[in-house]
């Protein structure tokens, strides 16, 4: 079979990946909401449309057990398979194809595992899993198809980027992630391959994770003044994203991974634990607490709430979780944006708060990312907003940007 395959003419081989490729990755996508619904049930009960309202209903004790439990499998989960395995980030395997391929099982266990933790109320982002195993597949495929080593690498990056759009119902936005994050050039042959895979990807896994925005929030207008808050909001808010991405890269690159994971994320969890009694906001990948200031729900204390999310991302990733940080990321811009039009309006300055949160949520994915156009097409993907929204988010990306290579040129 694979030497039928490989005496095809090389357009029709890379036409066969590109579209198994966006096949594969949609039902990696479906895979992995099933996963996440599935352990969400099993740890809290009955399932529902309002997260926030299934981790309240489970009640205290038992959301401190399961997250608990939660961090003594993840420890030995990771300390196992880390001693076996090593586990490959989707940059590396861009950069190694051709060298060294990616132990399938344990990458498959590797994502499954990202996957569940979120279920069980993990502070971290799922979006990691799905691009992992979009990445995985297009190595596969380039192998079986005997791609060449250049195309092999953009087709990796078109499942990671088809990964996105499949849980996410966000095509567009996740080419550009692939372009802009992961470096792909712009060229006609590429941008075919992208946006192939990322939208067949998103089609083949809306029946049933759904089309209709992740987050809900009232159609979001501009007016002159949208440009004096796009500055503002940006101005006040990079700072603190450049912070989060910092902490996030640290943790990242000091992850733990020997002995130590084994007493040290058991106790990461148990803190996120004995807050989860509580406080179950912060629970989950920020997606609860995104939604509810979206709703315009009241959040006491949400400078602190923000703080405290932040800083249990940072220690389940410094003391070896895996997991994503986009929207987490999403979910403190949504409230950097909102806390700066509070302070404006305690100096009777009046800001749009809808319009400074999808701002802040802007300004804060574009350093996280290192990717602006990714960040307001997130923005709006996310929250299902028009996009004649573009013109102030444009230049709220902009001027973060310019703030972001400013810093880092004086590093």
């Amino acid at each position: 079979m694979r030497a039928r395959l490989q005496s095809l003419p090389y357009g029709w081989r890379l036409l066969l990946a590109t579209i198994t490729l966006g096949i594969g990755t949609g039902l990696v996508g479906i895979a992995c909401h099933y996963l996440l619904e599935g352990v969400q049930w099993l740890a809290f009960g009955q399932d529902g449309s309002d997260l926030l309202q299934q981790f309240k209903q489970a009640g205290g004790l038992r959301r401190f057990l399961v997250l608990s439990v939660t961090g003594i499998l993840a420890a030995g989960f990771w300390y196992v398979l880390q001693r076996r395995y090593k586990i490959l980030s989707i940059r590396s395997q861009i950069d190694l194809v051709g060298d060294k391929e990616p132990a399938l099982l344990a990458h498959i266990l590797h994502a499954s595992m990202q996957v569940a933790i979120v279920g069980a109320g993990a502070s971290v982002g799922k979006e990691a899993a799905p691009r992992e195993l979009g990445a995985l597949i297009a190595g596969r495929l380039g192998k079986v198809l005997s791609l060449t080593i250049k195309e092999r690498r953009v087709l990796i990056a078109c499942g990671a980027g088809a990964g996105l759009a499949a849980v996410y119902q966000v095509p567009f936005a996740s080419s550009l992630f692939v372009f802009e994050t992961l470096g792909v050039s712009y060229r006609w042959k590429n941008f075919v391959l992208v946006l192939s895979s990322t939208y067949l990807a998103a089609w083949v896994s809306q029946p049933i994770v759904g089309h209709g925005a992740i987050y809900h929030m009232s159609l979001v207008h501009w007016s002159a003044s949208s440009f004096f808050q796009a500055v503002i909001v940006a101005l006040l808010v990079t700072p603190l994203a450049l912070a989060f991405r910092f902490l996030a890269s640290r943790a990242s690159r000091k992850r733990r991974k020997n002995e130590t994971i084994l007493w040290a994320l058991p106790l990461a969890f148990l803190v996120l634990a004995s807050l989860a009694v509580f406080f179950p906001i912060f629970m989950g990948n920020g997606q609860v607490l995104a939604q509810a200031l979206l709703s315009s729900q009241p959040i006491p204390y949400l400078p602190l709430t923000l703080v405290v999310k932040e800083l249990l991302v940072y220690l389940l990733l410094r003391n070896g979780t895996y997991g994503g940080t986009l929207t987490p990321s999403f979910t403190l811009g949504i409230g950097a944006g909102y806390l700066v039009t509070l302070i404006f309006e305690a100096v009777g300055i009046h800001l749009d708060p809808a319009l400074g949160m999808l701002l802040g949520a802007t300004v804060f994915l574009g350093p996280t990312l290192q990717a602006p156009l990714t960040a307001i097409a997130l923005s709006l993907g996310f929250t299902g907003q028009s996009w004649t929204l573009i013109l102030p988010l444009a230049l709220a990306a902009g001027v973060s940007y310019v703030i972001q290579n400013r810093w880092e040129n004086k590093r």
